[in-house]
């Protein structure tokens, strides 16, 4: 079986995500199933390894010049960008531009084909901001980076894969964002992603927004409006999808082994859940995008970076994840 070439970006260069990679990487099996290289700065991975590794680092500049040995991992920074001194772990413009870059090259690097999946370390929402990205998060900034028409966000919580309808906006915009069609299409996102993953005949079950599944349009008529219907026209496609289940039940049902997949309505919705199992097979996943892109279901940790106590579990799952659907 050939080996997918995965691009990995360091991600925040002041947060756990350089000391993460290190940590990942040293497991010399994963090359047998891959050919990883990292975006992002070469000193920075040479202070994560000083932290407790022995892995070594050698700078390339360009990707035909890399060598994808196990224990000399080869690093390409983004022409012309140059980190300069280090910084504090907090938030800062040019971590944000830093973090931007990295995950810009190895996407760049996908759209040419000679990428087939990307891993990304933790980067800070806020850095990001600040360094001029008017996006409300990394995916739709690759969304306009590759001309994708409809990249979304996959979760997997142990057992259980998650989708969510709406993600990163302001709480009071979740009902505007809702459509029949909007649901419809994450319900085949989903069931298109379990499919691929080996479930022959994927269960979803679609959450309700409001509580108790709106009560009968007591609490609320979105679930006689736009779930329902949306449940009803992707079920003629034979897709195996129950609902509207009320939110405080959906995910117990699920990891009692009702469902294999979890449709929400908003980003807390899926979040909360998930982060609620152990962290060590959560992750989260970038699809429509022009190849698989994958990151951690946790944020940089600026308050631990350093210090060589990261856990590295998210990250691990979250490249196992790129290397089989990659």
């Amino acid at each position: 079986m050939s080996r997918p070439i995965i691009a990995i970006a360091m991600g925040d260069p002041a947060g756990i995500g350089p000391e993460l990679i290190v940590k990942v990487l040293g497991d010399v099996t994963l090359f047998e199933r891959c050919r990883p290289f990292i975006t992002g700065d070469l000193r920075i991975m040479q202070d994560a390894a000083a932290l407790g590794s022995t892995l070594r680092f050698r700078p390339i500049a360009d990707l035909a010049a890399a060598r994808f040995q196990p224990e000399t991992l080869d690093v390409l920074n983004p022409p012309g960008f140059d980190l300069g001194a280090p910084l504090p772990p907090a938030v800062h413009p040019k971590l944000g531009e830093a973090a931007a870059r990295y995950l810009a090259l190895a996407y760049e690097l996908a759209m040419a084909s000679r990428v087939d999946g990307v891993l990304m370390a933790p980067m800070n929402k806020e850095s990001f901001r600040a360094a001029g990205y008017d996006y409300f998060d990394e995916l739709q900034f690759l969304g306009a980076l590759t001309g994708s028409d409809e990249p979304f966000i996959l979760g997997a919580a142990g057992p259980v894969w998650a989708i969510a309808v709406t993600e990163h906006i302001p709480f009071k915009d979740i009902v505007s964002q809702l459509s029949v069609d909007r649901v419809r299409r994450c319900i085949a996102h989903l069931h298109g992603l379990l499919r691929k993953l080996g479930y022959a005949a994927p269960r979803i079950a679609c959450a309700a927004l409001n509580p108790h599944a709106g009560e009968g349009g007591l609490f609320g008529s979105e679930e006689i409006d736009i779930i329902a219907p949306a449940i009803e026209e992707t079920r003629r496609s034979d897709i195996d999808v129950s609902g509207p289940v009320p939110a405080d039940i959906v995910f117990k049902r699920a990891l009692d082994g009702d469902f294999d997949g979890v449709v929400c309505m908003y980003h807390d919705q899926m979040n909360i859940a998930r982060k609620l199992q152990s962290r060590v097979d959560i992750a989260t996943l970038w699809m429509g995008l022009p190849v698989i892109g994958a990151t951690t279901a946790h944020g940089t940790a600026f308050d631990i970076a350093g210090k060589g106590i990261a856990d590295p579990g998210s990250l691990r799952a979250a490249l196992d994840y790129v290397i089989k659907l990659s």
